[in-house]
C-alpha cells in the first residue's frame, strides 16, 4: 500500500491493529506524507499534534517511525476510552472520530445520540447523526465541549472505513 508498511503493520501488531485500517487512516492524514504538516500544526504520517506527541513520548513526528508509533500509540489509547462492553468495531469508529475532532465532542455525541432516542453505542446512523448536529449552535450551546465542526468527522470516519475496505479488497 505504501512505502511505509512495515512500520505500520509493525505498530498495528504491537497495538492489535488492522494495519491496512492504520494504513487508511495514515493515507487520510497524510496521503502517506511523513513530512506533512496540517494548518493546525499537526505532524508527519499520521498528522499528530506536537503536545500529544509529547505526552506520548514522542518529539519527532516527521520522522517515520516516531510518528507512525506515535499516531497508533494514541488510537489505541483513544480506544481504551470507551467502556469495554461497546463492541471493539465501534470504540474504533468512535476512536477514529475522536482522532479527529477530541474525545469530549465524541463523547457529547454519543450523549445527545441517547437523548434523541439513538443508539449511543453505535456509531453509524446513530452517534455519528448526532456528531453532525453539534455543529449547529443550537445543539453546540447545550454540549459539554461546545462547538465543534462534526460534519468533518463523521466524513473522516466514512473515508477511513471506505478506503480500508478498499485496501482489504488489494490486499487479503
Amino acid at each position: 500500500l505504501s512505502e511505509w508498511d512495515p512500520l505500520i503493520r509493525r505498530y498495528s501488531d504491537q497495538y492489535g491493529f488492522d494495519w491496512r485500517l492504520m494504513s487508511a487512516q495514515a493515507w487520510r492524514e497524510s496521503r502517506f506524507n511523513p513530512k506533512a504538516k496540517s494548518f493546525a500544526g499537526a505532524l508527519g504520517l499520521f498528522q499528530v499534534m506536537p503536545a500529544t506527541g509529547k505526552e506520548l513520548g514522542f518529539t519527532q513526528l516527521t520522522n517515520p517511525e516516531q510518528g507512525t508509533h506515535a499516531g497508533i500509540k494514541y488510537m489505541s489509547q483513544l480506544v481504551k476510552r470507551f467502556e469495554p462492553d461497546v463492541p471493539l468495531d465501534e470504540r474504533v469508529r468512535f476512536s477514529l472520530a475522536a482522532y479527529n475532532a477530541g474525545l469530549g465532542h465524541v463523547q457529547d455525541a454519543r450523549q445527545l445520540a441517547e437523548q434523541l432516542q439513538l443508539d449511543p453505542n453505535v456509531w453509524s446512523g446513530n452517534v455519528e447523526k448526532a456528531m453532525a448536529l453539534l455543529s449547529q449552535p443550537r445543539w453546540a450551546k447545550k454540549s459539554r465541549s461546545g462547538f465543534c465542526r462534526c460534519k468533518e468527522p463523521v466524513d473522516y470516519v466514512r473515508v477511513i472505513e471506505n478506503k480500508y475496505e478498499s485496501f482489504i479488497q488489494l490486499v487479503k
